[in-house]
């Protein structure tokens, strides 16, 4: 099993307006709404897997009327500490005209220290039961760095995995995390430097390997593609040709499409494969149905990779 902890959840509202203009008026094409979160997109995927999974974190009470249907139709195993609040709503304007994604995300309810050892337990408790922990996104009001780091801390000697950015990375990192994603942006803040080839990455990041004991590092570059690090060996995979519809939760889709391959036993190489498909999935379209649609097996198989050393 692969358990997944969303401190900050979302309703993620998506509206598609074609050439969304500031101050005007504009017309939306549809709206799509879902329960979302890293975490959560992270167990959404690893469930059409067919892995089992169960994703965990705090969820506000008040709205949670219309979070369960959202829930109940995925399949998705849950188990949230409520929060007397709403869950906040993310909401994603996609322009299909010029390719862009415009993000108004709110900052969400703050928890109290009682919520926060509640899912301490919680955490614990299926820790003994999974292969990987997964840590993703940011962190709510009311845990500092030090709470976080007290959680992630609740499921050793389980190996966790980290995918957040800016602060929230760096107290990650002293903790020794199995694997990180980071996108080439948040690599980049996190190192303070600009990382200009292939090379340069590869070397910084086992920098940070050597430092903090890291296995993986799986780089997101978008349309540039990826790379995967270990102490030993480097790999580069070639991003799909596959129509951009929206960059919504295509970096946790490759997570879960890498710890999918692994957790089953398969190669670094076939879970880059992994990993690059099922971004590419995700950035075809806003919902799970673009994973129904479309041949995942076949476009593994299209993915070109490179040994870079």
């Amino acid at each position: 099993m692969i358990t997944t902890v969303t401190l900050n959840p979302a309703i993620d509202k998506t509206i598609t307006v074609e050439q969304f203009r500031l101050n005007a008026v504009n017309r939306v094409l549809r709206v799509y709404e879902d329960i979302g979160g890293k975490g959560i997109n992270v167990s959404k995927v690893l469930h059409h897997l067919n892995n089992r999974t169960v994703a965990c974190g705090f969820i506000g009470e008040a709205n949670y009327g219309w979070v369960q249907p959202h829930i109940k139709r995925l399949g998705l195993s849950t188990d949230f500490v409520f929060v007397d609040a709403l869950t906040r709503i993310n909401t994603k304007i996609i322009d299909p005209i010029a390719k862009s994604t415009t993000d108004i995300n709110e900052t969400g309810f703050s928890v109290s220290q009682v919520q926060i050892e509640q899912l301490k337990i919680m955490l614990q408790a299926y820790a003994k039961q999974s292969k990987f922990m997964v840590f993703s996104g940011s962190i709510c009001k009311g845990i500092d760095l030090k709470a976080y780091q007290s959680l992630i801390e609740a499921v050793h000697p389980t190996p966790w995995v980290l995918d957040a950015d800016r602060d929230v990375l760096r107290a990650g990192l002293a903790l020794q995390p199995y694997l990180i994603k980071p996108n080439i942006h948040e690599l980049e803040d996190l190192l303070q430097i600009r990382l200009k080839n292939h090379d340069e990455i590869v070397r910084e990041v086992r920098r940070l390997i050597q430092g903090y004991k890291i296995h993986y590092c799986l780089v997101s570059m978008g349309e540039q593609g990826s790379i995967l690090i270990t102490q030993d060996l480097a790999y580069y995979a070639k991003a799909l040709d596959i129509e951009l519809v929206t960059t919504v939760g295509a970096g946790d889709a490759m997570l879960a499409g890498f710890l999918s391959c692994i957790t089953k036993g398969c190669s670094d190489e076939e879970a880059l494969r992994t990993a690059t498909a099922c971004g590419a999935i995700a950035v075809s379209g806003i919902s799970l149905s673009a994973f129904n649609n479309m041949d995942i097996e076949a476009l593994i198989q299209r993915v070109e990779l490179t040994k870079l050393d």
